[in-house]
């Protein structure tokens, strides 16, 4: 079925990395949620109010929260759309994950009014139990064919909403999907307490199904502020995409090593990357900066990313330095297996020799500057003719 819509409205659909086919596939999902949110919030709204359900009612206003969110989605699609200006250089696309933002603050907001009109009929019914009144049989039999229909077409929903984000990486699309989702299985549990209630005289249920509706809304729409914020804040890019790129680099010739690998996410097609790359120290300068140029060009075509590169030359002849460096790389394992080091350098001094390094440390080791250094002073510093000094920055990883 997607793939259909997907050939009925969107031309070249399958180029998904291009900006205008991918906005469509944003439109098309932001679309299809409005016309579906629509029907259901009409159908469940006039049934809830001839049959007197409050849990139907507050199922009907869920719907035209989606469908308020639909729109503020297909507004976010157009807006993350355009492109780069004065005021924005990097582009509009986090615009996305704002839209994606609002709609999750929206569900929550509505669950809290969900619940407060549903815990009000609870209390009506213990106050007064003979004032609630069940519903007629035509009404009943409306109720469980509007909200078997619901339930079909949430899972619909459901469906396109994460095939579409899937196609395109959409957070706020896998956040509706979520949504979607989450509904399917609250108008469920609705359906079931309906027929307890008609054929079982469970008229109390209404209230209790209410909120129980409500806590479901609140925790999808909590669930999807993480999911959106998290790239706002800044998350770390995924690292098998990461090591694509890496890969790639590596794969030229006179490329020795990659480290400082850094990503900056402006949107989900919007990604900026510089990385240091190694080169033997002894080759000639404008060969190595036509080098790093190609490296550069070759990534943006193939990834449609924007890449700086800063070059590293790296002394490959001197056996003095390669020696030291294995000493110092053989105690790091020894001290944490899970480390790494570049940018390894010997200065030579008239009273010492400066040992200078960067040392590349995961977020959750427990990894001590202080005790690395006295390590390495008490295995290295075994001759006193030239004293070694060791000069380390602790860097860690902006990819997981």
């Amino acid at each position: 079925m997607v793939k259909l819509l997907r050939k009925l409205f969107i031309k070249n659909y399958q180029d998904v990395n291009d900006t205008k086919v991918r906005t469509k596939h944003g439109l098309l999902a932001a679309t299809f949620g409005i016309v579906t949110n629509a029907i259901l919030f009409f159908a469940k709204f006039i049934t809830g109010l001839f049959s007197s359900s409050v849990s139907v009612v507050t199922d009907s206003i869920n719907n035209l929260s989606d469908l308020a969110n639909s729109t503020i989605t297909l507004v976010g699609f157009k807006i993350s759309s355009k492109p780069a200006d004065k005021e924005h250089p990097f582009g509009h696309q986090r615009m996305e994950y704002i839209t994606g933002l609002i709609v999750s603050i929206v569900i929550i907001a509505l669950s809290f009014l969900m619940a407060y009109q549903s815990i009000d009929k609870i209390i009506a019914y213990h106050s007064n139990p003979s004032a609630v009144e069940g519903m007629s049989e035509l009404f009943a039999i409306l109720t469980f064919c509007v909200l078997g229909f619901a339930i079909f077409f949430k899972i619909l929903q459901a469906y396109v909403n994460f095939s579409l984000s899937k196609i395109i990486q959409s957070v706020a699309l896998k956040a509706t999907a979520i949504d979607s989702l989450t509904d399917s299985i609250a108008t469920t549990l609705l359906l079931v307490s309906s027929l307890l209630s008609y054929y079982c005289g469970y008229t109390f249920l209404d209230g209790y199904m209410g909120v129980i509706i409500s806590l479901f809304i609140a925790y999808s729409g909590i669930k999807m502020v993480i999911e959106t914020v998290s790239p706002l804040l800044g998350e770390s890019e995924n690292k098998e995409e990461a090591k694509k790129i890496i890969d790639e680099i590596l794969s030229y010739d006179g490329v020795l090593g990659v480290h400082d690998l850094l990503v900056h996410n402006y949107g989900p097609t919007r990604l900026f990357m510089t990385v240091h790359v190694e080169v033997d120290a002894r080759s000639n300068l404008l060969e190595a900066h036509e080098l790093i140029d190609n490296i550069e060009m070759d990534i943006k075509n193939k990834y449609d990313v924007e890449l700086t590169i800063h070059m590293d030359p790296i002394d490959v002849s001197n056996e003095e330095t390669i020696k030291l460096k294995q000493t110092v790389i053989k105690i790091m394992n020894e001290y944490d297996k899970n480390l790494s080091i570049h940018d390894f350098r010997v200065v030579h001094g008239k009273s010492h020799t400066n040992i200078i390094f960067d040392i590349l440390v995961p977020f959750k080791s427990n990894f001590d500057k202080s005790k690395f250094l006295n390590l390495l002073d008490e295995k290295m510093n075994i001759n006193d003719d030239n004293e070694l000094h060791f000069i380390v920055h602790v860097d860690h990883p902006f990819v997981s």
